[in-house]
């Protein structure tokens, strides 16, 4: 239910199954079936929807009976997750269901969330790669527990660097304390609601990874390390993916400075994110004050992903078909 503070805009059923994920149980394929996997962050994990109406429930139905074959989509995306986060869920769990499609949705906030070790008012926090001579090193294993009211990252020298301030923490604590206790403030907060920048500015008094880098210190020059980090993050999530034998497919705005020829040349199919239209006029595709799909950007989203998704997922049923009829052949022969 959601979003918070904010006036109540969405009220969605959420199954977790047996496997940690949002969606039903995830069944054996049956013969000739093909399974996408998706991955992200909250724009893929939709908790804002029912499940049947988010774009891989959509797309489910709609690549099944486009193909002919039963096609299953896995929803693996998890809420605040980065790129880093998607690529390790895909080493430890996702390769083991032997996808066809891996299809991964870059968010906007990604490059930062690679960076990001522990946020303000989150009691979970990660760990994070450095990217030392180029290659990918994750520090911060096992994860320690840091304080609530806190945030860290990665710096540009890829060393754990604390970027909350001492005044920082103790607005959080005041504003945690209200939120969790006060009547009052809650009242308040849905009054404010509709003076959005008033809103941002009291919650950025206690969020410091909201400003920017070069705000908080860092040369200019050295602030798209988190880009090279990303860059580097998606490198490898494309070659695990073509190790396990699976098509990669990046959906969404990759930022500049990212290397899409080096990617394209790792197999990577990229899938334009869906544009949401700044005429106020215009059907929403978002909620009102929040940034995730309502039903109608779900439904387009699939809409748009659709015909490339079935024009990948067709080349792999050839070519499941070819392999299969060569292992008859190739019986038939030894017999």
């Amino acid at each position: 239910v959601g979003p918070r503070p904010w006036p109540i805009e969405f009220s969605a059923p959420i199954h977790i199954n047996s496997v940690g994920l949002r969606g039903p149980e995830i069944d054996p394929l049956p013969a000739m079936g093909l399974r996408v996997l998706l991955q992200g962050d909250s724009m893929v994990a939709a908790f804002e929807v029912p499940y049947e109406q988010t774009f891989g429930a959509l797309l489910e139905d709609s690549l099944s009976e486009e193909l002919g074959v039963p096609v299953q989509v896995v929803n693996a995306g998890v809420r605040g997750y980065g790129n880093d986060q998607s690529y390790l869920y895909f080493l430890e769990e996702g390769r083991g269901l032997d996808p066809d499609l891996v299809l991964h949705l870059y968010s906007a906030n990604d490059a930062r969330n690679n960076i990001t070790v522990h946020r303000m008012r989150r009691p979970f926090s990660k760990a994070a790669f450095a990217l030392e001579g180029g290659a990918l090193e994750l520090r911060g294993m096992p994860v320690p527990s840091y304080p609530l009211c806190s945030a860290y990252r990665m710096d540009a020298d890829w060393q754990l660097r604390e970027i909350s301030s001492v005044s920082e923490e103790a607005m959080c604590a005041f504003q945690m304390m209200l939120a969790d206790r006060s009547a009052l403030f809650t009242l308040l907060a849905l009054r404010l609601s509709d003076n959005r920048g008033l809103v941002d500015l009291l919650y950025a008094l206690g969020s410091p990874e909201r400003g920017s880098l070069v705000d908080r210190g860092e040369s200019p020059e050295r602030v798209p390390y988190q880009i090279r980090l990303t860059d580097a993050v998606l490198r490898a999530f494309a070659e695990a993916v073509r190790e396990q034998g699976s098509v990669f497919m990046l959906a969404g705005d990759l930022p500049e400075g990212v290397d899409r020829a080096g990617l394209a040349r790792l197999g990577v199919d990229f899938a334009p994110g869906l544009e949401i239209p700044e005429d106020p006029s215009a059907p929403r595709l978002t909620f009102l004050r929040d940034s995730h799909f309502n039903t109608l950007g779900h439904q387009l989203f699939a809409e748009s992903l659709r015909p490339r998704m079935a024009r990948v997922l067709r080349e792999r049923m050839q070519s499941k078909s070819v392999r299969d009829s060569g292992s008859m052949n190739s019986g038939a022969g030894d017999g």
